[in-house]
């Protein structure tokens, strides 16, 4: 993994945990909220899961990434700008933080070692951030800076790795990527995410814009990150691409209101 991903990475969850309220946490003893989770977490897994053996091996890397880290840590902050329920949003991204955490113990001892780093560079933060909530509040402006330079260091960083295999398809000695398998993959990621999410809001309640950016969508730069760590550059194809799916499914969203 290179210096630009992992330093980004570490700035990423650090700026963000640092303005986690953990108090969000009593929102999961309701089991409409875990319903909302736990739904998503279910369809995107087992799409994942499908996709194993059934299409390019980096392609299935990325996808299962995708499925196992958490919502976007940016949700919050995006549900409340569209007037949703910011709240809400919080706590189901806290929730699928727990899942995540719980499934990446699991996936070996690289995948391991990344959850050990990131829930260090996030919860130490956290935790201090909660214990001193005025200082917390008087730096949330610079923290929100950062957690988009950390953002924006992972992506670039990721692209800078991908991409010049992708136009010099004899480097290292590997296939091409499947470009367009890749493209379907990450649209079918995003879709089973979101309406799963949507069905389960509209029959368990809640507020669905809130629902789907807490629940239903997943970080894509934790994503991009974990799928270089575990399968390599060219798995963060489908993470990236989903990531530009996600923006465009923000601008629209918040276009509409």
């Amino acid at each position: 993994m290179s210096v630009g991903l992992a330093i980004g990475g570490i700035v990423y969850l650090a700026a963000h945990g640092a303005r986690t309220p953990l108090l969000a946490l009593r929102a999961l003893l309701r089991r409409r909220n875990v319903a909302l989770i736990i739904v998503p977490a279910v369809a995107m897994g087992a799409l994942a899961l499908v996709l194993q053996g059934r299409v390019d091996e980096r392609i299935a890397a990325g996808a299962i990434a995708l499925a196992i880290v958490p919502a976007p840590f940016v949700a919050p902050e995006i549900v409340g700008r569209m007037r949703g329920r910011a709240d809400l949003a919080g706590a189901l991204v806290l929730g699928t933080v727990m899942i995540s955490v719980l499934v990446l113990g699991s996936r070996g001892a690289l995948a391991a070692g990344a959850l050990f780093a990131a829930t260090e560079a996030f919860a130490v933060p956290a935790m201090f951030a909660n214990a001193l909530p005025t200082v917390r509040d008087r730096v949330l402006v610079p923290l929100r800076v950062l957690g988009w330079i950390g953002l924006a260091v992972i992506l670039v960083s990721a692209l800078a790795t991908l991409l010049p295999p992708l136009f010099d398809r004899t480097a290292g000695g590997t296939e091409p990527l499947p470009i367009l398998t890749g493209l379907l993959v990450a649209a079918a990621m995003l879709v089973a995410g979101t309406v799963s999410t949507a069905v389960a809001a509209r029959v368990v309640g809640g507020n669905i814009t809130a629902a789907i950016g807490g629940a239903g969508l997943r970080d894509p730069a934790l994503a991009v990150v974990l799928a270089t760590i575990v399968g390599g550059p060219e798995s963060a194809g489908v993470p990236l691409v989903y990531a530009v799916f996600c923006l465009v499914l923000g601008a629209a969203a918040r276009l509409r209101r």
